[in-house]
Formats: C-alpha cells, structure tokens, sequence
C-alpha cells in the first residue's frame, strides 16, 4: 500500500484535539475528558478526504507541565509528528483567546516552516466567529472557527486538508489488516516497550509509543500499523490494568481499562505480556480469565527474561556456569504458568527481552500460526471421526440410565473454531466431560494451542437414528443423511381377530323415555 500523506493535530492543553479527531474520523478514538494533559502518544487514525486517505495524527498538549514527569516525553512525540507531516492543524480556543503559548506553537511552526491550517475550536455559533480576528495575529491567516462537540464547521476542516495536501499519490482504499494483535498486561510489563520494538523491526520507528517508569503512563489504546512480508498488521499498545479495588481513581483511569477491554474484544490475537521478575498477580489472573472468555487466541509472552534468569539464579545462589540449562528453566516457568493461569494452559509462551529487541520476530510469527489455527476450518467427516473416537474412549454416564447419543458434529464458525454437537438430551453432557472433549479435540484437531466453542443441542429431527458410534464407516462424512440402519429386533405384534358385534335392535323396540318401551307391571 501506497504511504499515506500525514495531517498532524497540535495545540495547547485542552483545546480540543482529541475532539477534533474523534469528529472528523467520526468514531471515539482517543479519550476526551475535559482537563488537560489526558493524550500523551500519537493516536493516529486513517481519514478519508474526498475519494483519497490521508494518516490523521493527534498529539499531546504543547507546553503542558506533567505531573509525572513526562513532558520531555510528550514534546518528543509532538515533535515527531510535525517532522513527519504534510499538513498540520494547529488548534486554538476561542473561547479563551489568544495566549502567550498560541504564540510560541505559532513561532515553533513558522520556524519549521511546515504548512498550517489554523483552527478555532469552542466556536459553537456564529456569534462567536466575531472573536476570531484575534488570533490573525499569529501570522496563519484567519482562523476557521469551528465546534468539534457540536459539528459545526467539521466539513470546511475536510475542505482545507483536500485544499492543501498533495492526495495525488494518496491510496484509494485502505485494505483491512490481516491481523490485530492486542498487548495486554498489568502495569510496567513493558507493553509499550514492545510496541516500540516492533516499530523499529519493521518501520524503523523507535519512539512510537512513550515509554517510561512511571506507572499508567499509557492511557488511551494506540494502534500501530506495519507491514511484515507484504502484509499489513497492527498492534494495538493499552493501558496497564491494576488490581480492582485500585482500578477506576479517575474518569482517565475508568476510559483506558474498558479501552484495554474493547481492545481484546476486537483482536484476532491477545499478546498477554508478564513481567517475568514479578510473581503471577491478581490483576494477571483477571487479565486471564477475561481472555479466556472471550475466546481469544492468546501467546503468552514473558518479558525482561534476561532479569528473570538472574533472579531465579540469585535465589538459587547459583554461578552462571552452573545450575539448570535456559531451556530447563523455561520448561519449569511453563509448569508454574500452568498452575497459575489455569484457563490458559493450552497457550503457548515466548520469553523475550523487549527492552533489547530480543525475539522480538518470533512474537509476531507465533502470533500468525496463531491466527492461521483459529481460522482453519475442518470438512465434517474429520470432524465426526474424531467425535466416534473419543466416545469410544470415554462415554458420557449419566445418572438415569439412559445412554447418550451424539448423532452428529459440525463446525459451525471459525475464530474462534466452534463445534456444535446433536445429541438427544444435552443434560447427559456436563462440565467434565465437555472439558475432556475440548482436551482431546486439541490433540485430534489442529487446534492445540487455540481456545474451541463447543456447543451441546438437542437433536430436532423426529424418528430414531443411530450415534455417530453405531454408524458404518461410510456414512461417517455426512451423519445426518438417511442411512440403512436396522433396530434392534423386535417380536412381531400378534394380530387378534376383531369380536363379532351384536347385530343392532329394532327401532321399534328401542327406549325412547324414562317409562317407554316397558312392560307394565
């Protein structure tokens, strides 16, 4: 796909830059809330200007003072995207007015001498239009007052980009990714660390995302797209979940764990990351039992190994040209991962060191095997084959004596694989044996390292038909075709000849009435 020409969104703290994008892209991106300092990374999203797309970018407030420490690190990424844009929107407030920091952003672009459209925000009437010659005095032409809450004058916006960038080379159409991969973990994991080193294994871009010791430091979900062998992917960074009773401090807070929530609802692949140096904790347990129940194909991915290794040496008071091999230990941090996140025991792990780009390569190509394994889909007869064989292994019982049957499966769905099964009486199935079904469909299907749907109905269809047990070998392909089955057989019902009936009595000599018909006394 042809590169996408930039449109980047700068401005002061709290002026309406996220708003602005959420209104011209229509869709809830970035996080509103109305304080300052709420977006810190680049939050970019595709944005279709006539018939052509361009890569609409929004950035943190200029000049905003954070309060952790991270406003190096956001003027970076400010920085970063008017480098790289085509056309930049500098946002002002009218209501405020023009400001001292107005002028110093308006100073900072001439300087770069990068193409602007100046835009007043918090215009939401005409009446407030008469306030925007003020800001004429920064030099970039009068502004063009708008109300990005509202909708007001969201089209005259679109005009200007379509106006000032070159959409000559801009693509057409935006194929959808192949893949979305999700990187989910607790505080501190190194989630954004890795959403870095993948930008730079395959883009190039080493400060995609900021990264830092503080703790929350991302806040909204960032997706960032790549290109690996001519496909298009993308990785979605979140925010870090904590434990309940600390999760919702503040609407910020509130917004990036659904936003973490909505992101794993809507990948192909969860990237669960653990910091390796930290025991398994609540919030990962959670984490856990939520992908879990949705189904997701998820790869567990160890982070700060390198760490991890040496604390487990240190604890052991071991040299390192002694002590169990690599290999041996990862094998036992496998069996305490099973133990720990019991809904994931089938996921496979990845031990990297984010912070070094190890392994980095081999995350993104189990991801894909991943992905190619929950989308496989099986023909019928497979499918019933390995249904017969596990009922000839273990048979449900059941409480009342009556036999189960299963007289067909079928997959009905892909991502996750589901597979319905036609039985007479879904109660003879329970919990165990479904558990056990789903562990022997991941060693007779390939599916041994994907989440599968099993599904439990009632067979509609009247008359009586064999299970999938009792059919022959080659009406296995298509069960719940008519096949020649015999019953068991039955002694054949004796026929009695019917009683003669009484011939009928006269009409005369019929009662009509309580005293008719009888003789008198």
């Amino acid at each position: 796909m042809r590169p996408m020409p930039v449109v980047a969104i700068v401005g002061r703290p709290n002026v309406g830059k996220s708003s602005l994008l959420n209104a011209l892209t229509k869709k809830r991106i970035a996080i509103v809330q109305d304080m300052p300092g709420v977006t810190r990374d680049r939050i970019a999203s595709p944005l279709k200007v006539g018939d052509r797309y361009v890569e609409l970018v929004d950035t943190g407030g200029y000049g905003f003072v954070d309060a952790d420490q991270l406003t190096d690190h956001i003027h970076h990424q400010i920085e970063l995207a008017m480098a790289r844009a085509n056309l930049v929107l500098f946002i002002v407030d009218c209501a405020d007015g023009l400001t001292s920091a107005d002028e110093q952003i308006a100073a900072l672009l001439r300087r770069r001498n990068v193409k602007t459209i100046l835009v007043a925000n918090k215009a939401d009437s005409p009446k407030a239009d008469v306030a925007l010659g003020d800001f004429a005095r920064l030099g970039l032409g009068t502004p063009v007052g708008i109300s990005a809450m509202n909708g007001r004058n969201i089209e005259q916006v679109l005009d200007g980009i379509e106006q000032n960038v070159d959409l000559s080379e801009a693509p057409t159409e935006i194929p959808p990714p192949q893949m979305l991969l999700a990187i989910v973990g607790k505080r501190n994991a190194g989630k954004s660390t890795l959403v870095n080193a993948i930008a730079q294994l395959y883009e190039g871009d080493t400060d995609r995302v900021i990264v830092s010791e503080v703790p929350g430091t991302t806040r909204d979900s960032v997706d960032v797209r790549f290109d690996k062998e001519g496909k298009s992917l993308v990785v979605i960074d979140t925010a870090g979940v904590r434990k309940k009773r600390r999760m919702v401090t503040n609407d910020i807070e509130f917004y990036s764990f659904h936003r973490a929530q909505r992101s794993i609802r809507r990948s192909d692949v969860v990237l669960m990351l653990i910091d390796g140096t930290e025991p398994i904790s609540e919030p990962d347990k959670k984490l856990a039992q939520y992908i879990a129940e949705q189904y997701k194909p998820v790869l567990l991915v160890v982070n700060k190994w390198d760490l991890t290794r040496e604390k487990i040496r240190e604890l052991r008071k071991l040299q390192p040209h002694e002590g169990l091999e690599d290999r041996e230990l990862m094998e036992e941090y496998r069996e305490y991962l099973d133990a720990e996140l019991k809904h994931l025991n089938f996921a496979p792990i990845a031990f990297i060191t984010a912070r070094e780009s190890r392994n980095i390569q081999s995350v993104i190509d189990l991801s894909q095997h991943l992905y190619h394994q929950t989308n496989e889909r099986l023909t019928t007869g497979r499918l019933n084959r390995a249904v017969r064989q596990i009922l000839e292994e273990r048979f449900p019982s059941t409480t009342s004596g009556r036999r189960a049957r299963i007289y067909y499966a079928t997959q009905t769905d892909v991502a996750p694989p589901t597979v319905v099964l036609f039985v007479n009486n879904p109660a003879f199935f329970d919990d165990s044996y479904q558990r056990f079904m789903i562990n022997r469909f991941r060693e007779l299907l390939p599916y041994p390292e994907v989440p599968i749907k099993l599904v439990i109905r009632p067979r509609q269809q009247g008359g009586k038909a064999p299970s999938l047990d009792e059919l022959p070998d080659e009406a296995i392909d298509q069960p719940d075709k008519p096949v020649q089955y015999k019953p068991r057989s039955k002694k054949p019902a004796v026929v009695k000849p019917r009683r003669p009936q009484p011939k009928p009595r006269p009409k005369s000599a019929r009662s009509k009435g309580p005293l008719r018909g009888r003789r008198p006394g």
